[in-house]
């Protein structure tokens, strides 16, 4: 039989709280502290009263606290995306101990609050992951072979993801480029070695921080990435320029082309060398990823079909490359201009 009991705590700045303890044969396993004491009182007859309906209809209430789904999730997934574990991590940071039941709509928007000072597509990243993670665990509900109680709906459901206007994309432009390449050479190392990569190749930061010496072909010029965002392997070409500097830093063996110093199995981030780049080429509002647009704008603008594109940058479908369209729209309306042109001797 679940009961409850009320108990005044004086705080340090002389304010007072009242902690409910629900208790079940005798042994506390849920607390709650409100300012007023009919507040405290109300949810403990109400959550007495829940548990008392749950146990008529034969349910048993959920007492599955947030941070241990979080690691039956991650026991669990099998993705590919390298960013899955810090996220949920930091799911779990902010839940904790809290009972799945009690993760409302309002409780995630709260959470997620401080992330609407960043990137759209950030937010939505965020809640994306915490409602991969609810979704678990309405499959596991689902389950006929589980027998504990987690929850039937996905409270992620009901908080509005923000407008991602993918549309809008940087490059850079014909005097920044030059002038972001003597930076990086600058800088020098290996740092401008991957610099180079991504500005030349258009691979992610995390294709390149997971490739290793073993998946370049010197012989054809191309990358092995094994490991992409869509779960499908690709061959990357490296122009010539690329594969000159690559050769100068060549391994054999299968460590990674840019290993952490402390720990060689990890790769390094360059965050500090990037920042001095950036404002030793007075660049602003320019991310890393901004270069894997870089290489999409320079071909597009260079007359290559967003097919092409596509397939250099490893879209699995031409709805991501889409937003390079209008650049190769313009080169064509170039092109036909010039030709019309002269065949007119206008």
């Amino acid at each position: 039989m679940l009961n409850f009991h009320i108990i005044k705590v004086d705080l340090k700045n002389g304010e007072t709280r009242y902690r409910t303890i629900l208790t079940k044969s005798g042994k506390g396993i849920k607390t709650k502290t409100f300012r007023r004491k009919q507040d405290a009182r109300t949810w403990g007859n109400r959550s007495v009263l829940e548990y008392q309906e749950f146990e008529a209809k034969g349910i048993r209430p959920c007492t599955i606290p947030f941070d241990r789904l979080a690691d039956e999730y991650m026991a669990w997934w099998t993705g590919k995306d390298h960013d899955r574990a810090r996220l949920v991590k930091w799911w779990a940071d902010q839940f904790g101990k809290t009972l799945l039941p009690e993760i409302t709509p309002d409780e995630i928007r709260l959470k997620l609050r401080p992330k609407r000072t960043q990137a759209p597509a950030t937010y939505n990243r965020y809640l994306a992951v915490l409602s991969s993670v609810m979704d678990f665990a309405t499959r596991q509900q689902e389950d006929d072979t589980v027998a504990e109680q987690y929850i039937d709906e996905n409270p992620c459901k009901k908080v509005r993801s923000q407008t991602v206007d993918n549309k809008v994309i940087r490059y850079l432009s014909d005097e920044e480029k030059p002038r972001l390449i003597r930076a990086a050479q600058a800088i020098g190392g290996k740092f401008y070695l991957k610099v180079l990569m991504a500005l030349t190749t258009g691979m992610r930061k995390g294709e390149l921080d997971q490739l290793r010496w073993c998946d370049i072909d010197f012989d054809k010029g191309l990358a092995l990435l094994a490991d992409t965002k869509n779960g499908q392997p690709r061959h990357t070409p490296i122009p010539s320029v690329t594969l000159d500097e690559l050769k100068k830093h060549r391994e054999v063996g299968s460590r990674l082309l840019f290993p952490s110093t402390t720990d060689p199995n990890k790769p390094f981030d360059y965050k500090k060398q990037w920042a001095s780049c950036l404002k030793a080429a007075n660049i602003k509002s320019f991310r890393w990823h901004d270069m894997r647009h870089d290489t999409a704008s320079t071909l597009a603008r260079d007359g290559r079909t967003l097919k092409e594109i596509a397939e250099i940058l490893g879209h699995k479908s031409l709805i991501s490359t889409d937003r390079y369209a209008h650049l190769c729209t313009e080169h064509k309306s170039q092109i036909l201009n010039e030709t019309m042109s002269r065949s007119l001797n206008f």
